[in-house]
């Protein structure tokens, strides 16, 4: 049901932006007719690649978009977020600057027609005057018209005819400012949705490999210099499919690290993906194995289904348990936790998943979580290193330089974003940005793959 909502939501405000800019085509192109017929067809083509996917998955016929080039389905996905911004922002300030208008208008005709009521009648004299005038200049007139001046009408109506569509000075159909603007309004959607498509099919192929150090509290010696290649939010599926989740494998592979962890969303939604999943993922290893914590993505169809799809890749997936890891020296004990949207669960998990498996004192402790605002609880649990996903890093965001972040989305929706963070006890996490995209267009946040190695923090 909560599905048919939302299908019947985008489609209301799809046709909605195709009545308005219709209606604003027609009005500012009327004396531009072929402008106005290539606008309006070119209205209709849009909204046809949008219905199509729509229509296939509410009828049960099938996605389009799984078959048709991929540059598509990412202009679908923007075009659905910035359709749904614009429209809203017509809204609220759309509606307002309509309504003022109105009001001016409506002052406009009440003063006219006050106007109007005192004028002072004309007197006999004026209307006689007036009367005689025109007779006289109406026979002139008719006397005066020439057969030449009638060939130049239907030579001046010709060319216009001939320049139809075309904005110059040999037109007389000038495009006012609101006319201009509402052709502004009417292309922008299309535009950002066309060039954020570009850019997202140019970058896909763009997956950053780095290494770098993670500083932990009371680290013992023989775990100095340990491994872990860390990846996040692969979500295979239609925008991250087959041939890029196993770059991501082969170059995960290439690190050749101590340990791997993947901190969920392995999937994007559909489980009709899951045996491609299976079939890839079971190509990554390390020595001292894959263990694996789940995300909110691999819950949206069948969590059980999935939880057993996982199992067959030979991963080691960690809900709300633990697992102690003999790596010849000081064990590790990697804790997993389910996803929560509530904050004050992450603490029951942890707990749950701490004592789920007796370990010796020496263990460090390494907690896999998929949202980061589980490190707040993590520390009070005393557990030394976190490693986290879930926010894409911000997915889009606007940069000045290497440096200087003008705008994160994800700083307004997380308490941490990417990166490293310390708590005061000393406590350290490290937010992946995620190796696949549940979106497609990516800003100053790429895709990753990260090799931490544990040094001991200063």
């Amino acid at each position: 049901m909560f599905f048919l909502i939302v299908i019947a939501f985008v489609l209301f405000i799809n046709l909605a932006w195709l009545l308005i800019s219709d209606a604003w085509i027609r009005k500012a192109l009327a004396g531009h007719l072929r402008a106005q017929r290539i606008s309006r067809w070119a209205l209709v083509l849009l909204i046809a690649s949008v219905f199509m996917p729509i229509a296939g998955m509410a009828t049960g016929l099938g996605n389009p978009l799984e078959n048709g080039p991929w540059i598509w389905a990412a202009f679908f996905y923007l075009w659905l977020s910035i359709i749904f911004f614009w429209m809203l922002g017509m809204a609220l300030l759309g509606l307002p600057v309509w309504g003022v208008i109105k009001l001016k208008k409506q002052l406009q005709k009440r003063k006219l027609s006050q106007a109007e009521g005192q004028e002072v009648v004309f007197n006999a004299e004026t209307k006689a005057e007036t009367k005689a005038e025109t007779k006289a200049e109406t026979k002139a007139e008719t006397k005066a018209e020439t057969k030449a001046e009638t060939e130049s009408k239907v030579a001046a109506k010709a060319e216009a005819t001939k320049n139809d569509g075309v904005i110059g000075e040999n037109v007389d159909l000038q495009l006012t400012r609101r006319q201009l603007i509402r052709l502004g309004l009417v292309s922008v959607p299309p535009l950002l949705a066309g060039g954020g498509a570009v850019a997202s099919w140019v970058g896909a192929e763009n997956l950053k490999v780095y290494a770098m150090d993670l500083p932990v509290k009371d680290l013992p010696a023989d775990l100095q210099g340990f491994t872990i290649t860390h990846l996040s939010d692969i979500h295979y599926g239609l925008l991250t499919g087959r041939e890029r989740v196993e770059r991501i494998v082969t170059a995960a592979n290439k690190l050749k690290s101590d340990l791997m962890v993947i901190t969920g969303d392995l999937i994007d939604r559909e489980l009709k993906y899951a045996g491609e999943m299976v079939a890839t993922l079971s190509e990554l290893e390390a020595p001292l194995g894959v263990h694996v914590c789940i995300g909110n993505h691999d819950k949206m169809e069948d969590v059980n289904q999935w939880v057993s799809f996982i199992r067959k890749t030979g991963m080691n997936l960690l809900l709300n348990a633990a697992n102690n890891v003999d790596t010849g020296g000081t064990p590790l004990k990697l804790l997993g936790i389910d996803y929560s949207r509530a904050d004050y669960t992450n603490g029951r998990f942890i707990k749950s998943a701490d004592d789920s498996v007796k370990t010796p004192e020496n263990a460090l402790k390494i907690l896999l979580a998929h949202h980061p605002h589980a490190f707040d609880f993590a520390h009070e649990a005393k557990i030394p290193v976190t490693l986290a996903g879930h926010t894409h890093g911000g997915q889009v965001v606007l940069k000045a330089g290497s440096d200087w972040e003008i705008f994160n989305p994800g700083k307004y929706l997380f308490r941490y974003v990417d990166g490293i963070y310390r708590s005061t006890q000393g406590n350290t996490m490290f937010v992946h940005k995620g190796s696949g995209d549940w979106f497609p267009l990516r800003m100053g946040a790429p895709a990753e793959i990260v090799q931490l190695r544990l040094v001991q923090a200063s």
